[in-house]
């Protein structure tokens, strides 16, 4: 542990949930205390027992996390491991509002959190709370179906801040995902966090699909649970995989992460990525979708040279990254195993001081996406 106040990361592969603590606690601690902690764990922790590891070590300090599909360490890609940073409270004031319930959702719900949130970050801080000196952190429940509505109710409660973050994941079993907050882990449940820092950070996306001139239309569609029966009129799987050039039986989530369909919102592309095909032949999606919409299939860039020169902007705009908090899409992660490249992709995240986790979708302003690479980055103090 070093005595300068520095923004520290950390990583351990430790499979008990004490010693893991341990292990991750002594990797962040800062020397005159933290304005905020965050971790990011495998599901495979008993959570009961970590969370209690976590809240002994930590006690007071404003610690918030949650659980995987995949972590993002020091060294770039890590399963079965706790990762995260720590922020100095000599250059870091947060303040976190948790929303339970998403199930059963209010837009409301959603006002008040961001009102308190913004009520208690002023509380804290002698100086105004602004889009120059403050972001939005939300991480949520990886299985609800409400990301859109939540971060709609969200952002137009937040006074021009930017927000981004990611939804917890559980390893694609789809069963539980949580977050944690108050020493306790919560299904079901958001977390909004405001952060305010003296460092200069900016907010980026990095995409390496692309639209192409191939169209279909969503003819039959459940916007609640976002199952799309039919495309063009045919059994939706059938024809997709017609329209991809397989057969019903070859799709997987590695396929559905190499031919992904996208969306054209506000003159963008924006990937809607299927999660799975189910026992009836329909597809469930990651984000929001419903009858009428068209979509356009995906074209791909090499996902190595793409993050490659995404990191070559963010240092010419930034400088070398201090720290990259990053929402990392499972579907990139399974697609670079596919493709045998995920060691090429850990070795530049690791260049790049990148810790994060592999999201079930990534929240980027004022959207709910998926297929991405969102982050905020974190320059060095004093720098313009």
């Amino acid at each position: 542990m070093g005595t300068e106040e520095e923004i520290r990361r950390g990583c351990s592969l430790a499979r008990d949930p004490v010693q893991a603590a341990r292990e991750f606690y002594d990797a962040v601690s800062q020397p005159h205390g933290a304005g905020l902690v965050v971790f990011f764990c495998a599901p495979s922790f008993d959570l009961d027992d970590l969370a209690a590891a976590l809240a002994e070590r930590f006690g007071d300090t404003l610690l918030i996390g949650c659980t995987t599909a995949g972590e993002i360490g020091p060294d770039g890609y890590v399963e079965g491991a706790i990762t995260g940073f720590s922020l100095p409270a000599t250059e870091c004031c947060a303040a976190s509002e948790m929303i339970s319930g998403l199930s059963d959702f209010q837009i409301s719900r959603g006002h008040d959190a961001a009102e308190a949130a913004i009520a208690s970050l002023a509380g804290r801080s002698s100086a105004p709370v602004d889009p120059e000196t403050t972001f939005a952190l939300l991480l949520s429940d990886g299985i609800s179906t409400n990301q859109e509505v939540l971060i709609a109710s969200l952002q137009g409660r937040m006074a021009n801040l930017q927000m981004l973050g990611g939804s917890a994941g559980d390893d694609m079993r789809y069963n539980q995902t949580c977050i944690y907050h108050q020493g306790r882990f919560h299904p079901d449940a958001a977390l909004l966090t405001l952060i305010k820092t003296s460092r200069p950070f900016r907010i980026y996306r990095c995409q390496h699909f692309f639209g192409s001139d191939t169209k279909m239309v969503v003819t039959q569609a459940d916007p609640v649970t976002r199952i799309v029966s039919e495309i063009n009129a045919e059994p939706a799987g059938q024809e997709y995989a017609r329209i991809v050039g397989l057969r019903v039986d070859q799709l997987s989530p590695a396929r559905f992460a190499e031919s992904p369909v996208m969306v054209r919102v506000g003159g963008e592309y924006h990937a809607r990525s299927i999660q799975r095909i189910n026992e009836d032949g329909s597809l469930t999606f990651y984000c929001a979708i419903d009858e009428g919409v068209v979509l356009t299939l995906a074209r791909r860039q090499d996902i190595v040279e793409n993050l490659d020169t995404f990191f070559a902007k963010v240092r010419g705009e930034m400088g070398p990254p201090e720290l990259v908090i990053g929402f990392d899409c499972v579907l990139r992660s399974l697609e670079a195993e596919h493709r045998q490249t995920k060691h090429k992709l850990s070795r530049i995240l690791s260049a790049n001081n990148v810790i994060g986790f592999g999201t079930y979708g990534e929240h980027y302003r004022a959207m709910h996406v998926t297929q991405t690479f969102t982050a905020v980055v974190f320059g060095r103090t004093g720098a313009a």
